[in-house]
């Protein structure tokens, strides 16, 4: 009895202990890093919820805070000059890099974060594209309370919706980092805007913010470094080849006009023989828009369309693999599937993969579309 009476105040005392300690947190929700002058330029987003005098509401905002240093810790610690309270950094929600740190000073970002006991590793990464990565944490949604929010919420949505990108987060930039025969790939974002000017109380009530931010395409790495940032197409091809798509759009053309399908509950599947890669997709698609004159009743006219879109998703993953290829970079983790396949074979041409055997490989597509509906009418509207 005596022990768990003993045990209960101990759990008391050590919630009080916690419940104190926890006002005296400045909450980072947002971390950037840039590098300026043979220096790191540190911005951390606190989280900041206040009370609105004597009544219980809470406001919740956040507020920016600047530090410089010649390495990313003694950044932090001129940070926190400016901070009444100390710095948590186990809530990030993203972390921001510039083109700059993205292209030359990865290895010093991954290696803080790696060894800081305080983060638990699960945050989105991006990369600020033409413009500082602290740029992002100054503007200002009237859709979420935080930027960082703003960013993870249409990271997530671009990821589901659009196949243009993919979220990724510190963990599995790392595994790819380090993992035999693969390169990892992030997520850009650009401030449309003058971040000066910033966002006004009068624009925001009318909807019409001066600044904003827009997701952009994917930045791909030769190992620590950036090396090329993709084109819509070449996104697409690669989400595609690394199995990343949850729903995007398929353009065709056809008389005087497009054929749009969506593609959804794709599935990519890579082997490799004979220094070629077998390339299998299997997706489920929709025809969701139609602006020329065809018969969507007719078989061979279905035929025909699921035969062009299988020709456009083939190009797309073409010319991802022809960009990978120009930077001499294996994003698509082909390495490792070799590595896997027969590891000994791997540690034989694991010095010459990226800069000669990966450029000279060979793919071979199989692709299989099931084309589940043609939309809620069966052939175009027409004026008579």
């Amino acid at each position: 009895m005596k022990k768990i009476l003993i045990l209960i105040l101990v759990f008391c005392l050590t919630g009080c202990y916690n419940y104190r300690e926890l006002n005296q947190l400045a909450i980072a929700t947002g971390f950037a890093v840039d590098y300026k002058d043979d220096n790191y330029i540190v911005t951390i987003l606190i989280s900041n919820s206040k009370k609105e005098g004597n009544s219980e509401k809470n406001e919740a905002s956040s507020v920016v805070y600047e530090g410089v240093g010649k390495t990313i810790f003694e950044a932090i610690k001129d940070t926190s000059m400016s901070i009444s309270k100390q710095i948590y950094l186990s809530h990030i929600e993203i972390l921001a890099v510039s083109e700059e740190v993205a292209k030359n000073h990865m290895l010093d970002v991954t290696d803080f974060f790696f060894r800081y006991p305080q983060t638990r590793n699960q945050f989105l990464m991006v990369i600020a594209s033409k413009s500082m990565a602290k740029d992002l944490f100054l503007v200002t949604t009237p859709l979420e309370t935080f930027p960082s929010q703003n960013i993870a919420k249409n990271i997530d949505i671009t990821d589901k919706l659009q196949g243009y990108t993919y979220s990724v987060n510190f963990n599995e930039f790392i595994k790819l980092l380090i993992e035999e025969g693969s390169n990892p790939t992030l997520p850009t974002i650009s401030v449309i805007g003058n971040v000066s000017e910033g966002n006004d109380d009068e624009n925001i009530k009318r909807n019409e913010p001066n600044t904003y931010l827009k997701l952009g395409m994917l930045g791909i790495f030769k190992g620590s470094k950036l090396v090329g940032i993709a084109t819509a197409d070449q996104s697409k091809g690669i989400n595609f080849l690394n199995n990343k798509v949850n729903t995007t759009l398929v353009k065709t053309e056809c008389s005087n006009g497009n054929v749009v399908v969506e593609i959804n509950k794709s599935k990519t599947k890579i082997d490799y023989t004979d220094n070629t890669f077998k390339v299998k997709i299997t997706s489920d698609a929709a025809i969701e828009e139609v602006t020329c004159k065809i018969d969507l009743d007719n078989e061979e006219t279905i035929k025909k369309l699921k035969e062009n879109t299988i020709e456009e998703i083939k190009r797309l993953n073409i010319e991802a693999i022809n960009f990978a290829k120009e930077n001499k970079t294996d994003i698509f983790n082909l390495g490792n599937i070799i590595y896997k396949k027969d590891f000994k074979h791997w540690y034989t041409i694991k010095d010459k993969w990226q800069d000669d055997l990966f450029l000279n490989s060979n793919f071979e597509f199989d692709i299989k579309l099931n084309l589940k509906t043609k939309g809620s009418i069966d052939n175009i509207i027409e004026v008579r």
